[in-house]
């Protein structure tokens, strides 16, 4: 039996608490209600230092958050003997809780962007262009996430989303200059 050596199958007649799946649906939006006036605190408190990033230096940041979320995950595959043992969805939550940090470091940034440097007879088209190219990295997340049962080894998987997210970082790095030299110029 596959379950015999699993350490945390319930003994005889022990019952098992199970949690709807779908229920996970709602953490990100709850983490975005509850970490937005945080994430602004902090770019006020930085502002007022005259230490706040820059735009590009956000779109860093949302980038290095995300990879963050993907490690953090890693962290639950390893500790869990890659599914053997069941994880604690406290993973998960703390997965999400830094995904949505980085959302947050982005989409308002990609947001007022978009709607600044847009000429302004192009903004509404500029702007579904942003909502375009949103649809298209979830698509993308779908087909990587559709590969999940081609990794034996789930770290692989986590970890070439950390590995994604901080190529995009260090891409990033090397563009913020040039990147924020325009927005200056523009806004």
């Amino acid at each position: 039996n596959y379950f015999i050596n699993e350490p945390d199958k319930p003994a005889e007649g022990e019952q098992v608490k199970l949690v709807n799946p779908e229920l996970f649906q709602s953490i990100n939006p709850g983490f975005v209600i509850l970490l937005t006036p945080l994430v602004v605190g902090v770019w006020m408190f930085l502002r007022k230092r005259k230490k706040e990033p820059q735009f590009g230096g956000k779109l860093v940041l949302a980038m290095l958050f995300t990879g963050l979320s993907a490690v953090c995950m890693i962290g639950a595959v390893v500790v869990n003997n890659n599914g053997l043992i069941k994880a604690s969805p406290w993973w998960l939550i703390a997965s999400y809780g830094i995904i949505t940090i980085g959302e947050l470091c982005l989409s308002p940034v990609g947001l007022y962007l978009v709607s600044k440097l847009s000429p302004p007879r192009l903004t509404a088209l500029m702007m579904g262009g942003w909502f375009v190219s949103t649809a298209l990295g979830n698509k993308m997340s779908g087909v990587l996430a559709a590969t999940w049962d081609n990794y034996h080894n789930k770290w692989y998987y986590f970890g070439l989303n950390a590995l994604l997210a901080f190529t995009a970082a260090i891409v990033l790095l090397f563009v913020v200059k040039w990147l924020n030299n325009i927005i200056t110029k523009r806004v």
